[in-house]
């Protein structure tokens, strides 16, 4: 049976959820601090995305 991508990830996840150790504190702000960053980034583009669409269509 073949599964798409993302399901077979999560199956993979679950499998090997304890093949690796916990995060310690330092790892865990340096994955929240990017975490935030991914999300600002994320923002940002659809902010561009909405400005290009936008300046195409009012200035042909």
């Amino acid at each position: 049976m073949r599964f798409p991508p993302a399901t077979r990830l999560n199956v993979y996840r679950r499998e090997h959820a304890d093949d690796e150790p916990a995060l310690d504190v330092s790892e865990r702000a340096r994955l929240r601090e990017a975490e935030l960053q991914l999300r600002e980034v994320k923002m940002e583009n659809e902010f561009l995305k909405k400005a290009a669409a936008y300046f195409a269509q009012h200035h042909q």
